[in-house]
Parts: structure tokens; sequence; C-alpha cells
């Protein structure tokens, strides 16, 4: 049994956009979850996984065109982070379309989608968010 994604109030940056989309993100890994822990049809959990990767890169230009807009001295940093996961997301559904849904799938969601996602937020987000405050954005 995967361990559910949750937003919790320590992942809440203040910045209503940014954590409505966090909000978002987190219900579109749930909906993975529960497509891979029911057996639903492969085709499914493609699709799940696949709205999760649209939905994580408008999220991520989101806050990239915060980063711009305000000059960020962190961008780069902040990109290349958000690049890389966006890789990863890919990786995960090329291995679903090849080998279908399996435990250690499972685990590589948990490990490489949830738990990045929170590391993400609470450290580079909230850093973001603070420098945006600070800076008048």
């Amino acid at each position: 049994m995967m361990e559910r994604a949750a937003f919790t109030p320590e992942l809440v940056s203040g910045h209503a956009m940014v954590d409505a989309q966090h909000q978002e993100l987190i219900d579109n890994i749930n909906r993975l979850y529960d497509a891979v822990e029911q057996g639903n049809s492969i085709d499914e959990a493609l699709s799940t996984l696949g709205f999760l990767a649209q939905y994580t890169m408008f999220h991520f230009g989101s806050e990239e065109k915060l980063m711009r807009t305000a000059g960020y001295p962190q961008y780069e940093a902040h990109k290349a982070a958000h690049d890389a996961f966006v890789e990863t997301v890919k990786g995960l559904y090329d291995e679903l379309s090849e080998s279908g849904v399996s435990a250690g799938f499972a685990d590589r969601v948990e490990d490489v989608v949830t738990k990045w996602l929170v590391n993400h937020i609470l450290g580079m987000d909230k850093q973001m968010i603070v420098w945006l405050r600070e800076h008048g954005e």
C-alpha cells in the first residue's frame, strides 16, 4: 500500500496560485495511486500519469514565470530541478507503457514523485516564495 500524498499545513507557502497548483499536483498523484492500487487498466494509469506530467509542466511554467519576472537569483538551479523532475516523470511513463503496473513501479512513484515533490516544496519553493515576498512580488 503506497503512502498517500497529502497537502499538509507545512506545505502551504502563502502564495495562493502556487498553493492551489501544489494541491492539484497532490490530488493527481493520489489519482495515480488509485489507478495503480485498484488494478485499473494500464490505459487508465497511463492517462492519469500523462495528465500528471502535463499538469506538472504547466505548474513549473507558472513558477518559472514568477521567478523570471522577479529576477529570482536562484532561477537556474530551480529550473534545473524542474527539468530533471519532468525527465523522471517521462521515464516513469515509458516504464509503465513497456512493463505495466508493478509493486516496483508503485514504490518508484512514491520515491521519485511524492517524496521529491514534498521535499521540493519544503525546500526550493518555500525559499522562492520568501524571496519573492521580501522583494515585493
